[in-house]
């Protein structure tokens, strides 16, 4: 069995200023991590070989800017037992849009002919859930999302999954390889890297290609571009209006009484 899994490298934002550059975040001075559901996507692909046998090939697509964070997500892959990883940069990565990226990813693992396509529901950096259909129409290939459990058959070949819907019903689903599916959060408990995997999986090659590589048309991927950011910022930063009170507890009372009545807030 061939397992595919999408590891996105995005960016880590705890205890650091955003800045925007050129209608984006600018990621020049940011480290980049594992995106935290690709983390739940890779276990459960490790469980299927585990189960099933066959291997798990880590895909990552990104600007040059996040090859340092791509490689470092490979890596990390590699400790918990992903056998092999590619990478592809392109410097226009932040102009695509959601389905141009489908395409791209598509195109690289359309050779691979994985048996089932493993992501996260949503990334971090982004949040719109749509990587998972959307791959799944660019390759022609079943899809489910948002699993929240993955049975396979003995066979390989069909998988059984649910997945939560509104108002508390949970939905099963029985698919047939190939197929795509993307995890949430909770679908199982990531597993931790043994430090001697770890120091083994910096020795590991990992495959770096181009658009150009894959075969991709550049100026196809061009008029494929319907989605455009034209500017981008941060919102006008709001004084506070909080009220601080002190004083003794009757003293806070009062004061607090006042203020409502004078807000209307609360009747004589």
């Amino acid at each position: 069995m061939k397992i595919a899994v999408l590891a996105k490298a995005v960016p880590d934002v705890k205890n650091v200023r955003l800045t925007i550059k050129d209608n984006d975040i600018d990621t020049a001075e940011l480290n980049f991590v594992i995106n935290e559901q690709d983390s739940y996507a890779l276990e459960e692909g490790l469980r299927l070989k585990e189960k099933l046998g066959g291997e798990v090939v880590v895909v990552s697509v990104g600007d040059e800017a996040r090859r340092k964070g791509i490689t470092q997500v490979i890596r990390e892959c590699y400790a918990k037992g992903a056998d092999r990883g590619t990478m592809l940069l392109d410097q226009d990565y932040s102009k695509w849009d959601g389905g141009v990226r489908a395409k791209v990813m598509a195109a690289l693992l359309g050779p691979e002919k994985p048996d089932v396509v493993l992501m996260g529901s949503q990334s971090f950096d982004t949040a719109t859930s749509r990587m998972g259909p959307m791959l799944g129409e660019a390759m022609g290939i079943a899809h489910v999302s948002l699993i929240t459990a993955l049975e396979a058959g003995g066979d390989g070949r069909t998988f059984a999954v649910s997945r939560d819907l509104e108002g508390g019903l949970q939905e099963k689903v029985r698919v047939s390889a190939p197929c795509i599916f993307t995890t949430q959060t909770g679908i199982n408990t990531p597993r931790y890297a043994a430090l001697s995997k770890i120091i083994m999986a910096t020795r590991k090659e990992i495959k770096t290609m181009t658009l150009e590589d894959a075969g991709i048309d550049r100026a196809e991927l061009e008029k494929l571009n319907r989605v455009r950011v034209v500017a981008a910022g941060f919102p006008e930063e709001k004084e506070g209006n909080a009220l601080m009170l002190t004083g003794t507890p009757e003293e806070i009372a009062a004061q607090l009484v006042k203020s409502l009545r004078e807000k209307g807030l609360l009747q004589r």
